[in-house]
């Protein structure tokens, strides 16, 4: 299954291993929409990751429930057209969703199981960073050697934001590319371009386990 193999993946790329498959924890649109107290027919983005605390106080010990929700109609794309055969304009956009869906759900059991605190901007910023390492890995094996800025002009020049974003969501997603930009050019320039990989894996296993003042700070010095 595709997304089971992005989890591995994310997995092995910063050395931890979840007890939580993410295939377990998919659910379909009508299932989405109850998560969300919206009726049938509401419009809702190709991808959510749902977090839904049962009882009113986290420190009481209530529990969370998590879910992911992929758009079937990009779960058929990626079918039809498999980014692990060949990345194109077909399949581009709709794969980078399916790695954020699931960096989202990895990156959050992560911090969890730590029992470190975790913010929407912090996982942006994060599954910003995983799409651009994920696709830079998998194309690397092309030779090109305009790939880097290729990516980077795809993941964080060429984006557009939903007009039915909130104010405060548009801008935390600007702030987390921005970030993840400064970073992975920062990633290109010091590791990539060097091919120091044994070196690139050890920094991005460190700032996987930042908090967000942390990598901020660690981008922004």
């Amino acid at each position: 299954m595709m997304i089971a193999r992005i989890q591995a993946q994310l997995e092995r790329l910063y050395g931890i291993l979840l007890p939580q498959r993410v295939e377990e924890y998919l659910v379909n649109r009508k299932e989405a929409l109850e998560v969300l107290s919206l009726p049938t027919g509401s419009k809702i983005p190709k991808e959510l990751f749902l977090v839904r605390q049962n009882g009113g106080d986290a420190r009481s010990g209530d529990t969370l429930e998590i879910a992911l929700f992929f758009d079937s109609r990009l779960l058929d794309n990626l079918e039809k057209n498999n980014p692990f055969f060949s990345l194109n304009d077909k399949n581009l956009s709709d794969f980078c969703i399916l790695i954020e869906g699931v960096s989202h759900f990895v990156y959050y059991l992560w911090k969890a199981h730590q029992g470190h605190p975790i913010t929407q901007l912090e996982m942006e910023l994060q599954a910003e960073i995983d799409k651009f390492l994920m696709l830079l890995f998998y194309l690397r094996a092309d030779g090109d050697p305009a790939l880097p800025q290729k990516l980077f002009d795809a993941l964080f020049d060429r984006f557009t934001l939903l007009e039915s974003l909130s104010e405060e969501k548009k801008a935390r997603y600007l702030t987390a590319s921005r970030l993840a930009m400064q970073y992975c050019h920062r990633l290109q320039a010091q590791f990539f371009r060097r091919r120091e990989f044994e070196d690139l894996i050890g920094e991005i296993r460190r700032f996987y386990n930042y908090s967000q003042e942390q990598k901020i700070s660690h981008i922004i010095h």
